[in-house]
């Protein structure tokens, strides 16, 4: 009869088969539950009976992503009943994706690996630590019984009650903080963070259970939301796992808005940052390419109005004077905001950045020389000898009246720095 549960025995069975061989058990695993050091009892059970811990905090996001790739699948499968036979056995695939991408099931495979540490199981058989390892192990098993015979039974230390908070904060203590915690993906910390917050408790008491400060926290749940926002824009929600390796810039992103004060300015600055994540960065790592972003947003501004022909709101106003050194008014960076993202062109966006953050790097290098202003001079008497030698009268005339004005004010505060 129990051929037909691979993934889980029923919830009284489970606790059955616990109960009945820990009054034959001898063996002890320590550890500290419940806030106290205490002896586990160790026992053996069929492969098939423990059920995998579906709020786990590794694959939070992992579930939102396959029940978008599985849109038959109901929204609720993970949260009405985990431990029924559909949600186990979806759990399971998720699992076996982790297990693969790290490499778990080679390690196992050839069979020169074995099970040397007990999994840590709830007295009702929910699995605590080790869900990867379980997945693992029955994924061979049930491909080959014969050749994987040693895993048909595992050996389980069980604690004493099906606590979640104290099952949770061990997974914690386990896991996120030992050497394993690299094999969390940031979003996932995230993920938990925030559903623990947006259900009532106090951030500093998140941070303790995490062993990380508030700041850490608050700056977790601000890139989740602004990474979840992001997945949403380019038409990827909940694919947590396009995300995976981005929270440093969505971390400098965060940072960076905080740093404009205008709101058109924010929302540029945002279109430019989801082009950024979109094409791979060129040179530098992308984060660092970031905060430059919102520094030299004054420069950018022009730049990009003139690659994709965005027309200011007000036609009368001229485009960014350089020279002066104006910010211009809030709405320009808006309508530059709303011309970038309906040209859903970000390679010509990071490409048209990359060009303005170079020649502002080639300016600041050269800017430490004495001769800067003289050479700066220079060029700008270059351009308008070409501008002189290539006079036409079929060329437009507006705004060139403007810009010679600004030339000239120019002119009058150079004077007056020579003398």
């Amino acid at each position: 009869m129990m051929e037909l549960y691979q993934y889980g025995y029923p919830e009284f069975q489970r606790k059955s088969c616990i109960q009945e061989a820990i009054n034959g058990s001898r063996e002890k695993y320590h550890m500290e539950y419940h806030g106290r050091y205490r002896p586990l009892p160790v026992i053996e059970l069929r492969i098939e009976v423990p059920v995998y811990r579906v709020e786990n905090v590794r694959t939070k996001n992992l579930q939102k992503e396959w029940l978008v790739q599985h849109p038959d699948l109901p929204k609720n499968i993970f949260v009405v009943d985990p431990s029924s036979i559909e949600a186990q056995e979806n759990q399971h695939q998720i699992l076996m994706q982790l297990a693969n991408k790290e490499g778990l099931i080679d390690a196992f495979k050839e069979g020169k690996l074995q099970q040397t540490e007990p999994l840590i199981c709830a007295d009702d058989g929910t699995v605590v630590n080790g869900n990867r390892r379980l997945c693992v192990w029955r994924d061979l098993y049930y491909s080959n019984k014969e050749k994987y015979k040693h895993f048909e039974t595992i050996r389980v230390a069980v604690l004493p009650d099906h606590d979640p908070e104290a099952m949770y904060d061990l997974e914690v203590a386990l896991q996120i903080h030992s050497d394993m915690k690299a094999e969390y993906a940031w979003h996932a910390i995230a993920a938990d963070c925030k559903e623990k917050a947006d259900r009532g408790m106090d951030i500093s008491i998140i941070a303790k259970k995490q062993g990380k400060s508030s700041d850490e926290i608050n700056a977790y749940i601000e890139c989740y939301d602004y990474a979840a926002e992001h997945l949403e824009s380019i038409g990827r929600p909940d694919e947590w796992s396009v995300v995976d390796k981005q929270f440093f810039a969505f971390k400098q992103i965060v940072q960076g808005r905080k740093t404009l004060s205008k709101p058109g300015d924010k929302v540029l600055f945002q279109e430019i940052a989801r082009a950024m994540l979109q094409v791979p960065a060129k040179g530098e790592r992308l984060y660092s390419q970031i905060p430059k972003v919102a520094k030299n947003l004054d420069a950018i501004v022009p730049k990009l109005e003139d690659v994709f022909a965005i027309k200011e709101i007000d036609d009368n106003e001229e485009d960014l004077d350089i020279l002066k050194g104006n910010d211009g008014e809030d709405n320009n960076s808006t309508s530059v905001a709303a011309g970038v993202r309906k040209a859903n062109s970000p390679e010509i966006v990071v490409d048209t950045v990359k060009s303005v953050l170079d020649t502002k790097d080639e300016l600041e290098k050269e800017r430490k020389k004495k001769s800067f202003v003289l050479d700066q001079v220079r060029k700008a008497a270059t351009y308008l000898h070409i501008a002189v030698s290539n006079l036409d009268a079929s060329m437009a005339k507006t705004g060139v009246d403007r810009q010679i004005e600004s030339i000239e004010a120019t002119i009058v505060i150079l004077k007056d720095w020579i003398k």
